[in-house]
């Protein structure tokens, strides 16, 4: 199955559904501590109930993605080709997903941060010096967890509801990338050439260049990785 696009909007709350994915379904966990997720999805204007019931739950939180929320939060860089959004939340989103069971029965994640930018046309230069800041700090957090990539989101100036961006696109970058960012030597020029070289037009299997947004909560987020074979391949 193909993966879905990303929900468009910056802010967006995505709807947990609890108690009807398929057994082996890996799980989305979405990352905003102290929300309420509902067991249903609103679908022309109303709310479908999932398996007869409607459900209220406190949202999973990780402190590994709070702590690199923190830290992009102040030192993400400051390209004149791709700017941050002025006044909006950086990172406006971030979302920890399971895609996968490694072979050692462990999860398989794929940790996601959205930066929102200021224009619609961001320059590829800057945009690799955000991707490669937000990596090098997801992996600093995930080295020791089965990691299938990293997902660096761009929430782009398009053409808005209200002031949130209606694109949404995003660099993929493998944790052995992730791993050589450590390397003083290696930058963000040194990251864009290799995910350029090693994205094959596969959208679920990083690294991706420039690619759309996925929906890891769609009801099938092995799908998104080509797979649950795919994504613990392709995981450290």
């Amino acid at each position: 199955m193909s993966p879905m696009a990303s929900p468009p909007l910056d802010a967006s709350i995505p709807v947990a559904a609890l108690g009807a994915a398929p057994s082996g379904v890996p799980a989305a966990l979405p990352l905003t501590a102290g929300r309420l997720a509902l067991a249903g999805a609103f679908v022309g204007g109303g709310l479908m109930i999932l398996g007869g019931i409607i459900v209220l739950v406190y949202r999973s939180g990780d402190d590994r993605v709070d702590r690199v929320a923190d830290a992009l939060g102040n030192d993400l860089p400051s390209p004149t080709d791709a700017p941050v959004r002025e006044d909006a939340d950086v990172p406006s989103s971030t979302g920890l997903h399971e895609v996968a069971e490694h072979d050692d029965g462990d999860p398989v994640y794929v940790p996601v941060v959205r930066v929102p930018l200021a224009t619609a046309d961001p320059g590829k230069d800057g945009v690799y010096r955000h991707a490669a800041r937000a990596a090098a700090a997801l992996h600093d957090e995930f080295d020791d967890a089965h990691v299938r990539g990293y997902d660096v989101e761009f929430g782009l100036d398009d053409g808005s509801i209200g002031d949130v961006g209606r694109t949404v696109k995003r660099v993929a970058v493998t944790p052995g990338l992730a791993e050589r960012l450590r390397d003083p030597d290696y930058d963000h020029r040194d990251l864009r050439s290799d995910v350029e070289a090693g994205d094959d037009g596969d959208p679920g299997v990083p690294p991706v260049d420039w690619g759309d947004a996925v929906n890891y909560a769609n009801g099938s987020g092995a799908a998104a990785a080509g797979g649950a074979a795919a994504a613990s391949a392709a995981a450290t």
